[in-house]
């Protein structure tokens, strides 16, 4: 609009110099010199043009103004963050429901879990891990069970160190898959990996501090976990991870290495070593407790494979050896992942921490307490119905040392949200 209306005042402006230049210069150039033809012809040309300047200020004058630019369309407002429940605060909610049908046990449906996982960061270095477990017990209540509670430091990519209660990274099952069912390709975690306060036998949950990071070692990939904490307590009635008050003064101490290589995308493999003083009834019992795992998981493939060896020893006893191993493999076809697991575990009679099992203690299936021998494989499907919920399928068949075998087939529905 500014620059139309500049170029009509300099039109303006040039009719108007162009009419005083033809009306006073000629009459002065007449005082000094006799009007010519040629003087005449210049007039007119200067006439012909005013006539064409005027013109164009006339239509330049009818000519409609511009349409002004649209204002500015305000920002969008932006959504929350998914899982966003605070400025700090981040929910994830997982749950799970089944039915389950057993040799020797009655046919059940089940209420799995309710898992609350919350996390938030307080500063640049400053975070903070919670969760929150709902799960049915053998009672047919429904407990509740601060499962991990975490305040982190991150230094950098080298140094990571938290304090409170944590999950063990006794192998690699332990902290790869947590509590939530949904994050789980079969029904339910390998019987040897089960939570130590509902069945199973290895220290998975422990009170104290957990360091972690990457150790320089260029496309290797090379990365440290080393851990100190209360230990487990064992025997009748007691609580596996001891939450306030440690039974004696020795702590347990976890570590491990394992690698990432660059080359080798998926890929992991390493070990750990954990070695801890048990207060049992009667003399009390060193444990060290030794894994190994080699796995590679991609969008296609799953496939995981762990051993474990456990000794227990006595001041003035034998040595008891208890030895485990599962390996599992998946492959995805959409949102169809069918997979098969062989399990094997192989125990002593005669440990002296195995024969205090309680509820609370070591029951590896269906609570039953067996302590010897068992193995067998597990084959299932599982099909992501939904983007966040998922139905799978899982036939089972263990054989046990001096029993009959058990067959098992399970049914899961498992969603987060």
């Amino acid at each position: 609009m500014a620059d139309r209306g500049f170029r009509l005042a300099g039109r303006m402006l040039l009719v108007v110099f162009a009419s005083l230049f033809v009306f006073w210069v000629p009459p002065l150039l007449a005082q000094s010199n006799p009007p010519s033809g040629s003087q005449n012809e210049i007039n007119q040309q200067l006439l012909n043009r005013i006539q064409e300047l005027e013109q164009e200020v006339q239509a330049l004058k009818a000519a409609p103004a511009p349409t002004p630019p649209p204002p500015p369309e305000p920002a969008p407002v932006e959504a929350p963050p998914v899982h966003e429940v605070a400025p700090r605060l981040q929910l994830n909610v997982f749950g799970d429901v089944g039915f389950e049908s057993v040799s020797h046990v009655p046919d059940t449906f089940l209420f799995g879990s309710l898992d609350l996982f919350m996390t938030a960061r307080l500063s640049d270095k400053v975070s903070t891990l919670a969760e929150v477990l709902f799960i049915a017990q053998n009672d047919n209540s429904i407990g509740a069970d601060v499962e991990r509670l975490l305040l982190r430091y991150r230094q950098n990519d080298y140094f990571s160190i938290a304090a409170g209660r944590y999950h063990t990274w006794v192998g690699y099952y332990n902290t790869a898959f947590n509590k939530g069912e949904y994050l789980e390709t079969a029904v339910d975690r390998p019987f040897f990996y089960q939570f130590d306060d509902t069945g199973g036998f290895l220290p998975m949950q422990e009170v104290g501090v957990t360091a972690t990071g990457k150790i320089p070692s260029g496309k290797w990939g090379l990365n440290y976990v080393i851990e100190a904490g209360n230990g487990r307590g064992w025997g009748p009635g007691s609580e596996p991870a001891q939450n306030n008050q440690d039974a004696n003064n020795s702590k347990s101490v976890n570590g491990g290495l394992y690698i990432r290589p660059d080359w080798a995308s998926g890929l992991q493999t390493g070990f750990s070593f954990r070695q801890d003083n048990l207060t049992v009834p009667g003399p009390a019992v060193s444990e060290t407790i030794a894994t190994v795992h080699a796995v590679f998981t991609n969008s296609k493939y799953e496939i995981l494979n762990e051993g474990v060896l456990v000794r227990h020893v006595e001041p003035t006893g034998p040595i008891f050896r208890t030895s485990c191993f599962y390996s599992q493999w998946s492959r995805s076809f959409g949102n169809v992942h069918p997979y098969f697991r062989y399990q094997y575990f192989n125990a002593p009679t005669d440990d002296p921490v195995w024969i205090y099992a309680s509820p609370n203690g070591y029951a590896p299936l269906n609570d039953t307490n067996f302590i010897g021998r068992l193995n067998g494989p597990s084959v299932g499907i599982r099909y992501d119905f939904s983007p966040h919920a998922a139905l799978k399928l899982q036939y089972d068949r263990y054989d046990l040392r001096g029993l009959p075998s058990v067959n098992g087939l399970n049914s899961q529905v498992a969603f987060t949200f």
